[in-house]
């Protein structure tokens, strides 16, 4: 199945500002929280440049995205203990896939949920899938607007959070990308499953 995200897989890791982008966010993921030995679903992961950063730390890594193009580009890059699904994820996906079966310690999703259709029913399901006290962590480009077609603000994200039932929750902007269209802020969001 064709993905529209399919076209960007071949020059997508020979752009600079997406190592940037997960190198940013690996560190703001570590200043945060212990990493080390967790079992990890990258959601969205693309070609696995947050994927490749977390590897050698973590003890496991479920690496999901729909674009076949990009899972190609991650498997190509051999991490020992990262297992990969092309696939949109569903319930009918958590229900028949083995590599979902285990809940996680840890979701990541970096420049992933700003672009989904349902933000808030997908959080719930990715919710179902961290183990108790487990938590999720997403970075997307942050929006002031609440009727943007790209990003997420914060008062959004937080009361998705809250509708899911995840608490401790932190939102802020921690790093900048600066880009030919000026400056992108990126917004952070960690939350625990009760």
């Amino acid at each position: 199945m064709s993905n529209e995200w399919d076209d960007y897989a071949e020059n997508w890791d020979v752009d600079p500002s997406v190592e940037e982008y997960a190198k940013k966010a690996f560190k703001e993921l570590v200043n945060n929280i212990n990493i080390n030995g967790l079992t990890v679903l990258d959601f969205g992961c693309g070609t696995g440049a947050l994927t490749q950063l977390l590897s050698p730390t973590v003890k496991s890594i479920v690496a999901i995205d729909p674009s076949s193009e990009m899972i190609k580009h991650l498997d190509k890059k051999a991490l020992n203990n990262v297992s990969s699904i092309s696939d949109y994820l569903s319930d009918k996906l958590v229900q028949n896939s083995p590599v979902l079966g285990n809940k996680f310690d840890l979701i990541v999703a970096s420049s992933v949920c700003g672009f989904l259709p349902d933000y808030e029913a997908t959080l719930s399901l990715l919710k179902s899938l961290l183990k108790k006290d487990g938590l999720f962590v997403q970075w997307d480009w942050l929006s002031n607007d609440e009727s943007a077609d790209r990003g997420l603000s914060e008062k959004r994200v937080k009361q998705a959070f809250v509708a899911n039932g995840f608490v401790n929750t932190t939102v802020n902007s921690p790093f900048i990308m600066s880009s030919s269209k000026g400056n992108m802020p990126v917004l952070m969001a960690i939350g625990k499953n009760a």
